[in-house]
């Protein structure tokens, strides 16, 4: 199949990163772009469907469509996952999607990974990281001739991640927060990077890894800390919280605490791994697309305004 006839399904195109994968996928000459989207989200769609994309209405979380998740893959050459949620739609969803593209003769599937190395964690270490290893374990005896390929990326270089959701740190009041020695070195990439580099493991004919790590940058604590201050001309406050292992202390209070709110501890979850060097990317391969340039933590701090 020439890369002017590719077909590649989407599903997950309404969040952050989907939004950014898709409009990828459609600045690619000739990929004829397929979104599984939930019938009341269709309205969120409609940029990406002003630029040709073609919208197939599909509840990845009942079991019940199959025959329509099945169409939906016909004639593609891969399938890229970009959704969120529990265990029902990492794991479940996903295997029957991966199911439905081996079925249609799909050659590749990109599930739903887009973290550090997932398999650098214990069980229990975080619970996001847990159900995304039962999928991939699940998914060796369900793939077939399928490439199943899982694309790391380290944490996102992001307002809403980096700079908010983990909780590393808080800017208004000039202050990152510091568990363990912060000598660990770790990899930050953008959404929008990628985004990137997602598109062209989607389209790529020749075999890709089945996990393929990319990074935007890699640095420890102390180095995220001064090329903040670099970029921005601002100083930080670096507050010293205690150790790694007051860390899973504060992690396992909060979860007795409140057990059902996982914005108490799911942040904190992240951030250990990250600190404790278990998540670090082992091969990260950004020279396999080479057209393709992150941006470093500093790139994103000036063109930001941080």
């Amino acid at each position: 199949m020439s890369e002017s006839s590719k077909v590649v399904v989407l599903a997950g195109a309404t969040g952050d990163l989907g939004s950014l994968i898709a409009q990828s996928l459609l600045d690619k000459a000739g990929v004829r772009l397929r979104l599984l989207v939930r019938p009341e989200s269709v309205g969120k769609t409609q940029a990406l469907q002003d630029r040709g994309a073609e919208i197939v209405e599909v509840d990845l979380a009942d079991p019940g469509q199959a025959e329509r998740l099945g169409a939906a893959m016909k004639g593609a050459f891969s399938v890229v996952s970009a959704v969120q949620g529990g265990p029902d739609m990492i794991v479940d969803a996903q295997l029957r999607m991966l199911e439905a593209a081996r079925a249609a003769g799909v050659k590749r599937f990109i599930p739903s990974n887009f973290s550090y190395d997932i398999f650098g964690l214990d069980e229990g270490d975080n619970i996001n990281s847990d159900a995304r290893r039962a999928f991939a374990r699940k998914a060796e005896g369900a793939r077939g001739d399928v490439e199943v390929v899982q694309i790391q990326i380290g944490a996102f270089l992001d307002r809403k991640v980096l700079f908010g959701f983990l909780g590393a740190f808080d800017l208004g009041e000039s202050r990152a927060f510091l568990w363990g020695d912060g000598d660990a070195v770790m990899d930050f990439t953008t959404y929008a990077d990628a985004a990137r580099f997602t598109a062209e493991a989607a389209v790529d004919d020749a075999p890709v890894p089945s996990v393929f790590e990319v990074a935007g940058d890699s640095l420890t604590f102390h180095d995220l800390v001064k090329a903040y201050e670099d970029a921005s001309g601002k100083a930080i406050t670096v507050v010293k919280l205690g150790s790694l292992s007051d860390l899973d202390a504060e992690i396992d209070k909060r979860r007795r605490a409140e057990p059902g709110n996982m914005v108490a501890w799911l942040p904190l979850m992240y951030w250990r791994a990250m600190l404790s060097g278990k998540g670090k990317l082992r091969s990260i391969a950004n020279d396999r697309y080479p057209h393709v340039e992150p941006m470093t933590v500093a790139d994103y701090v000036r063109s930001e305004g941080l």
